[in-house]
């Protein structure tokens, strides 16, 4: 019989204050009903995992009560939907013009993968109260705002989301059926990227201790996912509209002493929350950056994945993308590299324009635009980034366009060609044709 249990190291007191979190998010729901587990807008694999997993918990915990996972925006890369329609097939979306008579229907309201002051769930854009919120688990830094949940477990130190419910899941002797242990696997492997992205003790435990659980094909499937011909035509267009910008050793831009009034409540964001202001090491140029523009996108999470592919190219430490979608600017941030502080720099340029957050690897924002013209939307994203550039050090710069690639040659005339061939055939003649026959290659025969 297969076991799921507590890192080995685990201290009896660390046992007891798990046993105490697991009463306490009981107490957090109290007699409501009908609960409502809320993800993220357009979740990625870890959020899709942590809710599914949080449901498990939940309904072994509080068997009375009807639970329903759900999110807002869409779920469109591929192997992201893959994931959903596999082994969540029945997450509930809730479009934004059906938030607030959604929610009424509802007792209590949960968070996973995120939390009350994070501008990227629905709750942000409702009429609902954030310090209502009965529980939320999440792994993103805390933001500056007082708001908690009811049970509020946010650990900033840890790479996934899916690595915490993993420890609740282990501590309430719960083991992950297969289905349950792929997502929760997938879902640290891809926010740690194979545990080399900000992971821990505790998420190295949680992705061994999976593993004898997964089901290989169906993981293979998922990160395999087919992929529409669109994805092709928004690709070549994401890198068809990419620049690389080459860093200068020694180069570096400080933030503006003092800062913009609009950013000063920021500032303390960048140092955990402390109130100091950020160092000209925090966006010290180390290495080069990647800035495409997509443009008007069919799926918001494009940009990430075209951020996550850029990375991978020798030298670049920073990847920007920008594009639009349903009239909001979508900012995607990548670095490759200690101490980023990838989310602090996307915080700094969105203010108090948009939403933003994420680690020091990766991060993103949203602005929205509703009023704007498409020119005009447009025009915003190309105004980025210089803002961009100035804070990572490279004002300077000079862009170089990433697909330098020269035309191909043009086609010579059918009639050319075809005067080539006879030309050809008559050159060499019946001798030709002779010594093909004497080595057996005449189409049709063989060498005897």
């Amino acid at each position: 019989m297969s076991t799921f249990t507590l890192p080995s190291d685990t201290t009896p007191q660390k046992r007891a204050a798990l046993e105490r979190r697991l009463q306490q998010i009981q107490e957090a729901l109290g007699d409501a009903e009908r609960v409502l587990l809320l993800m993220h807008n357009d979740p990625d694999p870890d959020a899709l995992a942590s809710g599914l997993a949080l449901r498990r918990l939940l309904v072994q915990l509080t068997p009375d009560k009807q639970i329903t996972l759900a999110h807002g925006g869409i779920i469109g890369r591929a192997e992201n939907a893959s994931m959903a329609q596999t082994l969540l097939p029945a997450v509930l979306r809730i479009p934004i013009t059906e938030v607030e008579e959604t929610l009424a229907r509802f007792d209590a309201i949960c968070l996973v993968d995120t939390q009350p002051a994070a501008g990227n769930h629905l709750l942000y854009t409702s009429t609902f109260p954030l310090n209502q919120v009965a529980l939320a688990i999440d792994h993103h830094p805390p933001r500056r705002s007082q708001i908690q949940a009811g049970f509020h477990d946010v650990r900033p130190e840890i790479g996934a989301c899916s690595t915490i419910l993993c420890e609740y899941l282990a501590a309430a002797q719960i083991v992950p059926d297969t289905k349950l242990a792929t997502a929760l696997f997938y879902g640290i492997k891809s926010d740690t990227r194979g545990l080399s992205r900000h992971a821990g003790p505790l998420d190295a435990w949680a992705y061994m201790s999976l593993h004898g659980l997964i089901d290989t094909d169906l993981l293979g499937r998922i990160e395999q996912a087919q992929l529409p011909a669109s994805y092709f035509k928004n690709l070549s267009y994401a890198l068809g509209h990419a620049n690389r910008y080459r860093c200068l050793p020694g180069a570096a831009q400080t933030p503006s002493d003092p800062p913009d009034p609009v950013l000063q409540e920021i500032w303390g964001d960048f140092a955990g929350g402390e109130g100091s202001h950020a160092s000209a090491k925090d966006f010290e140029c180390r290495g080069d950056v990647v800035i495409s523009i997509l443009g008007e996108m069919e799926r918001p999470d494009m940009a990430a994945e075209v951020a996550d592919l850029l990375l991978r190219m020798e030298g670049v430490r920073w990847v920007i993308c920008l594009g639009i979608f349903d009239s909001r600017v979508v900012i995607s941030v990548r670095n490759d590299g200690p101490g980023g502080h990838a989310g602090r720099l996307v915080r700094l340029i969105v203010g108090k324009t948009g939403t933003a957050g994420g680690h020091d690897a990766m991060a993103g924002g949203r602005i929205l635009m509703l009023e704007a013209t498409p020119t005009e939307r447009i025009a915003a994203i190309h105004s980025l980034v210089p803002l961009f550039l100035e804070k990572l050090g490279l004002a300077d710069a000079s862009p170089e366009s990433l697909l330098d690639v020269p035309a191909p040659p043009t086609r010579a005339p059918t009639h050319a060609i075809c005067e080539l061939w006879n030309a050809t055939r008559t050159t060499k003649g019946p001798h030709h044709a002779n010594q093909h026959r004497q080595h057996g290659r005449v189409r049709g025969q063989q060498p005897v």
